[in-house]
């Protein structure tokens, strides 16, 4: 199936790492620009992803004497470096939303997120009820470093699919 396990692996964590610092850079940039990169300000992350997933099929044949593999040995490796990329970035935003920089960020974002929601607060407990509206605001302060990691890894897993299916689709044998 791959030549080399080891140099395959290896190559997974140096990009994991990669993404990692594009992700502490990006982020860097949204707050020194005053925006929150949490929530919805994640999605360029995923571009990031996306540009891994492409280069590590783009580069493989090269790396293997120009031999090109079938579909799911393609869709097998770029899920494996999902996976470790996914776990990288997990780990790096537990650790940092338990830092004092990353607690003030989240209690900043959390009370932003609670003041947008007062805001529509008639209109969703008019639609979906008062029940509906104390279970969001409650969602909202459960937010922690932990909830954090958890729906970045789960979103990585769950967006990587489609862009992975289509890369090793376009670039198997």
């Amino acid at each position: 199936m791959v030549n080399n396990w080891f140099s395959e692996i290896s190559r997974f964590v140096i990009y994991a790492i990669l993404f990692v610092v594009l992700l502490v850079a990006y982020g860097f940039i949204l707050q020194q620009i005053g925006i929150i990169p949490i929530g919805g300000k994640k999605a360029p992350t995923f571009v990031f992803l996306l540009f891994f997933q492409w280069w590590y099929i783009f580069k493989f044949p090269s790396r293997n004497q120009g031999e090109k593999k079938h579909f799911l040995v393609y869709f097998v490796l770029q899920y494996i470096l999902i996976i470790v990329t996914a776990t990288f970035s997990a780990l790096f935003l537990h650790y940092f939303f338990q830092t004092g920089q990353g607690l003030y960020m989240l209690d900043g974002y959390i009370q932003q997120s609670l003041l947008e929601l007062n805001g529509y607060k008639e209109v969703i407990v008019s639609q979906e009820g008062g029940e509906y509206y104390n279970s969001l605001h409650d969602g909202i302060k459960s937010i922690n470093a932990y909830s954090i990691a958890k729906d970045d890894f789960v979103q990585k897993i769950a967006l990587g699919f489609l862009p992975n299916l289509l890369i090793s689709l376009y670039y198997k044998k």
